[in-house]
């Protein structure tokens, strides 16, 4: 396959994985170094900007993103053997891509409170356990996971570095509900369809999700993995709850 398609080259499982770029490799490390960099420096240079190109520049974000997956989607039929369900961006950080679109259209509180609750962990923990381990890193679809995740992780930092998503506490509910809503249907589309979006049928190989699956089988790992969910989604909201608990403490101190 690599001979025939070469940057192109699809790999629908990992029997190529000793050509992929390795998970912990020197190569990911130096991806993931790079990234930090470039969110570091996207969060600067929003922050300098004013209220009109703040905008254009979520905009352009949010629409790099979606052209990004757009691109991913029709290479299948060029490339490939056509279009499958399992192609389909129904993994979390692909709904967050039409998320990201509905934002810049019409920025709102709830979405923001969903892309820092919900969205920033599941990129962190899609680049820390990549699922295209299996790629070399000169390649398409390495390119283009690395890159979206980059630019998701870039958007939402860039917001919170511009006081323009204010998390709350005391709504740390709403990513939990959201992604509760998600799952149940998405459960049924897997089983239906034989996929696994959300890795809620089978777990995700390389991730923790193997070890609660292997511990708990399937489908019992679902509750420690919803346990999970909710526990890292409440791990960020801490820093918010300590920071909210001392601003009441010195209102009421007068101070």
């Amino acid at each position: 396959m690599i001979q025939r398609y070469g940057f192109f080259a699809y790999f629908s499982d990992r029997p190529e994985a000793e050509l992929g770029f390795g998970l912990y490799s020197v190569t990911h490390f130096v991806v993931l170094a790079i990234i930090a960099v470039f969110a570091w420096v996207v969060c600067i240079v929003y922050r300098r900007m004013d209220d009109i190109n703040r905008l254009k520049m979520v905009r352009v974000i949010a629409v790099s993103v979606l052209v990004l997956e757009f691109a991913q989607q029709i290479s299948y039929p060029i490339f490939h053997d056509g279009v499958r369900v399992e192609y389909l961006p129904f993994q979390l950080c692909g709904i967050m891509i039409f998320l990201g679109i509905v934002y810049a259209i019409k920025p709102n509180d709830t979405l923001g409170e969903i892309f820092y609750g919900l969205g920033l962990p599941g990129y962190v923990a899609a680049l820390l356990f990549p699922n295209w381990d299996m790629y070399p890193i000169i390649n398409f679809y390495a390119i283009k996971s690395f890159s979206t995740h980059a630019l998701q992780i870039a958007f939402v930092l860039m917001l919170l570095a511009a006081g323009q998503i204010r998390p709350k506490a005391r709504n740390a509910w709403k990513p939990m509900v959201f992604i509760a809503l998600l799952a149940v249907p998405t459960y049924i589309f897997n089983i239906i369809f034989g996929t696994n979006f959300l890795f809620i049928n089978a777990g995700s190989p390389g991730s923790p999700l193997e070890f609660l699956v292997d511990t708990f089988g399937n489908p019992l790992f679902l509750i420690p993995y919803a346990m999970l969910a909710a526990a890292v989604i409440s791990l960020m909201y801490v820093p918010w709850f300590i920071i909210e608990r001392r601003k009441r403490k010195r209102e009421d101190c007068g101070l």
